[in-house]
């Protein structure tokens, strides 16, 4: 079943503005499309969470995917990277204690392709569809290309983002992997090429071991999502490769300037990161001073599945920095 702006304004005045959902499957939303169990090795059978997967309509008619667990407090957002789909955040989503709404990024998973080709795009097509969930404040969470629109979102939305945690995210310097298959030449072999690539499994393992996860086999989720998507998935990816290379590129990129958004700010990067230098971490400190930086010794690209305690306990340290971040700024305020 679809969410569409018809039926936003009646989901707000039942939610409010989800700042606390109720714990349980269907998180107060009839809207659901199917609702799948979330299978984490990390967390015994009895915890298990299960998602809805939700389809919401945008204003031009797209479609976006998300997929959403029950539970108490501030809602965590949680934006994933080119080449996987919200279900990549599953095995978090089962550890995390708080809401979770893990979106496909348009062109991937369930989600039609963007309307936009950019990050900014990508950002406003999540900021409405958060408005259609009813979510107010929330702390967000973004990896690689996930993580240039976290931080695209939380400068749209700096009242509603209580914490923002990066995990080797683009926008902060070059990327010349993406610049490379976006120049003109690369583009059209690239075109040839993709849809066989994607639909290919040695060619999917050989990539992620080459460039994602320095020699460490992928995980079987990570390759069958890609085989699942397939050709389907090549249009997708090329707007979001020339996104991430403009990104890095560009004279407003955030690593020239200061990003507007001064709440808390966790980063992670793995010192064998490949795809994105862990050296970019510098002009993520220089763009968000107010960033704490962790370098992962030995890991990759790949957070979620290489690290995935420091990663769930990464998101709840941010979710209790934004409650405490909170507690401070009432009070600093002026009494009435």
């Amino acid at each position: 079943m679809l969410t569409d702006a018809r039926s936003a304004r009646g989901m707000r005045e039942r939610g409010r503005m989800i700042d606390t959902l109720a714990s349980g499957p269907s998180a107060g939303r009839s809207s659901a499309r199917r609702t799948e169990s979330a299978r984490s090795p990390h967390v015994a059978p009895s915890a298990q969470r299960v998602a809805n997967v939700e389809m919401l309509r945008l204003r031009n008619g797209r479609t976006v995917a998300v997929r959403c667990w029950g539970g108490a407090g501030l809602p965590v957002v949680l934006v994933h990277g080119l080449l996987d789909s919200s279900a990549g955040w599953d095995d978090v989503c089962a550890a995390v204690r708080f809401p979770c709404f893990a979106f496909d990024v348009p062109g991937f998973g369930s989600s039609d392709g963007p309307d936009r080709g950019s990050i900014e795009g990508y950002a406003r097509d999540l900021e409405e569809a958060l408005e259609l969930l009813g979510v107010g404040r929330f702390v967000l969470a973004g990896h690689s290309l996930g993580g240039a629109i976290a931080t695209a979102l939380a400068e749209a939305l700096p009242d509603r983002v209580a914490a923002l945690v990066l995990l080797a995210p683009t926008g902060f310097g070059r990327t010349r992997l993406a610049e490379a298959v976006s120049l003109p030449g690369a583009r059209h072999l690239t075109q040839a090429l993709l849809p066989f690539a994607l639909t290919n499994r040695i060619a999917v393992r050989a990539a992620y071991v080459a460039v994602v996860s320095n020699g460490v086999a992928p995980e079987a989720g990570v390759v069958e999502r890609v085989l699942e998507g397939g050709a389907r998935l090549a249009p997708g990816v090329r707007a979001a490769a020339r996104a991430v290379a403009e990104a890095g590129r560009s004279q407003t990129a955030f690593h020239r300037r200061r990003v507007a958004y001064r709440g808390p700010v966790l980063v992670a990067w793995g010192d064998r990161d490949r795809l994105v230098p862990a050296s970019h971490r510098y002009a993520v400190q220089c763009s968000l001073p107010q960033a704490e930086l962790q370098l992962w010794r030995g890991m990759g690209h790949h957070v979620q599945p290489a690290r995935h305690d420091d990663l769930v306990t990464l998101i709840n340290r941010a979710a209790a920095a934004s409650v405490n971040a909170s507690r401070r700024a009432l009070a600093a305020a002026p009494m009435a």
